[in-house]
């Protein structure tokens, strides 16, 4: 088993850093659907030129892939987002013969010789699919020409974009977590880019950390995952403070990312409240 998990560890390494070494399919991860990720949903990560916590990012790429907030496998095991997000960018499981890429446009199905009566699909099967990447590419040249699309082609865009977020999350690309160190509007980049504003020394610090987070995630360790993870923060935050969010910004957008229904209750009772006052006063 240690050498098992010692395969995973140095596969995942190279993916966040960029070096090489040999994987295994024989790794047998441990379970993580236990461990606490609110850690690792703290730490910040530009998205489309927004800086936001992980924990943000993750619940929008599954809910973008898959159309829910969380995923259960072929097993039936369920996946909360950030769990998803950590496990398909270290490849833990096979995440690209799961049907989770949601094709809801029944025509489009058709004319791709889907099952109707399913509504997501693994992304092999989808990415394997020359008639979707033929449709795509002509919905591409019409929105080029400032065509109209019609809902095939409308549908096969949106499900393109799903294939290339999928694959951005699997090959780490869209793990914008090393934050620019001057200006806010600069590109974050991923960890194995590092060396485009920093020095291997002063990138020491959080490459320690990813590898201590990497090898407790490989062992199910919530309470050395979550504290590599605090460390990590703080050790990103220290690379560049100017332009890495504020602790209370990131814990508000996680708090609000997780209470939506207190919230909600809030505004409603407030409504009741405001209609009850207004009614009191017209007796």
């Amino acid at each position: 088993m240690k050498a098992r998990v010692f395969i995973l560890v140095a596969t995942v390494i190279a993916l966040f850093t960029g070096v090489n070494y040999a994987a295994s399919t024989d790794a047998a991860p441990a379970d993580t659907s236990s461990v606490d990720f609110k850690q690792w949903g703290l730490v910040a990560i530009q998205d489309n030129g927004r800086r936001k916590p992980v924990d943000t990012f993750a619940k929008e790429t599954l809910i973008r892939l898959t159309g829910r907030s969380t995923y259960t496998d072929k097993t039936g095991r369920k996946w909360q987002p950030n769990d998803f997000v950590l496990s398909a960018q270290l490849e833990t499981h096979d995440w690209k013969n799961e049907p989770m890429v949601l094709v809801s446009l029944g025509k489009l199905k058709e004319q791709l010789g889907l099952d109707k009566t399913q509504r997501r699909f693994s992304f092999a099967q989808l990415v394997g699919s020359t008639e979707l990447q033929r449709i795509a590419n002509e919905a591409r040249a019409r929105k080029r020409a400032e065509q109209t699309l019609d809902r095939i082609q409308q549908e096969a865009l949106g499900v393109s974009d799903r294939l290339v977020l999928f694959s951005n999350v699997m090959d780490g690309s869209a793990l914008l977590i090393i934050p620019a160190p001057r200006n806010e509007t600069d590109a974050w980049v991923q960890p194995s880019e590092f060396a485009r504003y920093y020095s291997d020394a002063q990138f020491a610090p959080v490459q320690t950390q990813l590898q201590t987070l990497v090898n407790a995630y490989a062992q199910g360790d919530g309470f050395n995952f979550s504290r590599a993870t605090h460390q990590l923060r703080e050790n990103l935050r220290a690379l560049s403070p100017s332009t890495y969010p504020q602790d209370r910004r990131l814990r508000l957008e996680y708090f609000c990312d997780h209470f939506e229904g207190f919230y909600r209750a809030v505004w409603c009772y407030g409504i009741a409240l405001v209609i009850l006052i207004a009614a009191h006063r017209r007796k």
